[in-house]
């Protein structure tokens, strides 16, 4: 019996296919098979019944899940205290939010090829429901992006806030005065995608003004949207600290209204994750991402508040400007 033939075994239960585990696992799907068989073979009991397309784990099998979590938990713990960076090997497929794609992504990267400089990235940009979907079903080791804690089924951690504001081009002359959501209703809005994290925040906050916005555009690129209202097609709902060269060169203007403005980012990784690599290049999304934390954003406007830290992970609440 091998350590990898429990490793095969305990990602297929947990994420119900042979196939999935095989794409967890970076490995074909025979090989999945086969270490399931030699695994039977070892024990001399049969693990799933096969007479259906789903692997659907047996009274046994279940009773092994408990020692095989036990053992990749050992296993996790060794790792972690005892090998060194330089020893990791293997792929970590990570998915990305646009807004993290726009701001601190190279530092991470770098921060991840120094480290680990035998571990190979696989880096996806997605919509934020896309990204927890595929981390859902095994298709990503970690994801980044908006998001709150905590995520049901998630090993979730705060790396800080963003802060979002309605901008459009000064042309419009929507500056200056505080303006409502029946204000930006009867402009021209540039919005993101249903699928975004932030249309719900933005639909909610339309309704709660009583009001009713015409898109003039939806996209999936915040880059997109920013370069139609810097050309003064409408305005839209934007990070300010990815156009802070626009807004200082006049070509944007903040819009000053009443909705939130702060936006969270995690990481998050299944609840199910025993990898230690996972965990370890996690922390290192923590050290590079330069979101200040909550706390800080909320001081400069004159408010005061506080935030947990996330599990398994370093402190959020060091002040990070």
């Amino acid at each position: 019996m091998s350590f990898q033939q429990i490793e095969a075994f305990y990602w297929v239960v947990v994420l119900g296919s042979f196939a999935a585990a095989a794409d967890h696992l970076c490995v074909t799907q025979s090989t999945i098979s086969m270490r399931i068989r030699e695994l039977e073979k070892h024990l001399g009991v049969e693990l799933f019944d096969r007479s259906s397309r789903v692997a659907q784990p047996t009274a046994t099998a279940l009773e092994l899940m408990q020692y095989a979590r036990r053992l990749l938990g050992l296993n996790t713990e060794l790792k972690q205290k005892i090998m060194s960076a330089q020893a990791f090997t293997g792929q970590v497929r990570i998915g990305v939010a646009e807004i993290v794609s726009l701001t601190w992504l190279p530092k991470f990267i770098e921060a991840v090829s120094s480290t680990f400089p035998r571990v190979r990235l696989e880096i996806d940009q997605m919509l934020t429901s896309d990204l927890m979907s595929h981390i859902r079903k095994g298709a990503f080791d970690l994801i980044i992006a908006p998001g709150r804690e905590p995520e049901p089924g998630l090993n979730t951690a705060s790396l800080g806030f963003v802060e979002f504001s309605w901008m459009a081009s000064p042309r419009l002359g929507l500056g200056g005065a505080k303006r409502t959501a029946q204000d930006i209703s009867e402009q021209a809005v540039i919005g993101l995608a249903r699928q975004s994290y932030h249309h719900a925040t933005i639909e909610d906050w339309f309704r709660k003004g009583h009001a009713y916005s015409y898109y003039q555009v939806r996209c999936t690129s915040m880059l997109v949207a920013a370069s139609m209202v810097t050309s003064g097609v409408g305005c839209a709902y934007l990070p300010i600290n990815c156009f802070s060269h626009e807004i200082e060169a006049g070509r944007l203007e903040l819009i000053d209204t009443d909705i939130d403005p702060h936006v969270g980012v995690i990481t998050a990784l299944s609840a199910d994750e025993m990898d230690p690599l996972v965990f370890r290049i996690a922390g290192l999304a923590f050290e590079a991402s330069d979101f200040p934390d909550k706390r800080v954003l909320e001081r400069r406007s004159g408010a005061s508040s506080c935030m947990r830290a996330g599990p398994g992970l370093p402190d959020p609440a060091r002040t990070r400007a």
